[in-house]
């Protein structure tokens, strides 16, 4: 099976890491302090499309060079490798697709990140939005997610396991199961429970 992966949110808790910065940030700025936990950026409407743009286009790199992988997705990606199927990471991650220094660079620490945190993966590809237009051609037919705006396009091509995240709780779609950790992905695509 062509099995969709996407990063953030997934293999990763950028939750935390954009918690903590947006944390920083408001400290900084003399801004009130947080006062709803995970309402902090757009997947939350906390912020609009082009506020949460900057703030996470002005940390991007860190986060990159920086955040560390969840618990087990190196040895379940080999695992389901070794089961035979293939992998195909996909990223939105904010310019990736741009033909610049930047993009270059976002593309050159994401590839560098996966090889070093030991994921296996037949493909990397970058996306824009919406991300089912860009994942589409490569035939997946199933995908993880975290984001439910992504997931309603991926859900009317494919089964869709969506990633548990604060953010999309009580997410629900009649083509979606919910999984909760790497073993769960697993569980759910050995036993073909999607």
């Amino acid at each position: 099976m062509i099995i969709g992966f996407d990063i953030d949110g997934c293999m990763t808790d950028d939750n935390r890491f954009k918690l903590e910065q947006y944390g920083k940030y408001l400290y900084e700025h003399g801004l009130p302090e947080m006062d709803l936990p995970y309402g902090y950026e757009y997947k939350m409407s906390f912020m609009s499309w082009p506020e949460f743009q900057t703030f996470f286009r002005d940390h991007l790199m860190e986060y990159i060079e920086n955040i560390k992988p969840l618990m087990y997705v190196s040895e379940v990606t080999h695992k389901l490798h070794e089961d035979g199927h293939k992998i195909i990471v996909c990223t939105g991650r904010s310019g990736g697709i741009e033909q610049s220094e930047r993009g270059e660079q976002i593309r050159k620490l994401t590839k560098q990140w996966l090889v070093e945190n030991d994921i296996y993966h037949d493909e990397l590809v970058f996306t824009g939005f919406p991300k089912i237009n860009y994942v589409r051609s490569k035939g997946c037919e199933l995908f993880v997610e975290d984001f439910p705006e992504t997931i309603n396009d991926f859900a009317k091509e494919m089964p869709v396991l969506i990633f548990d995240n604060p953010y999309n709780v009580g997410y629900q779609h009649e083509n979606v199961t919910r999984v909760f950790s790497w073993y769960d992905i697993y569980r759910h695509i050995k036993e073909g429970k999607y």
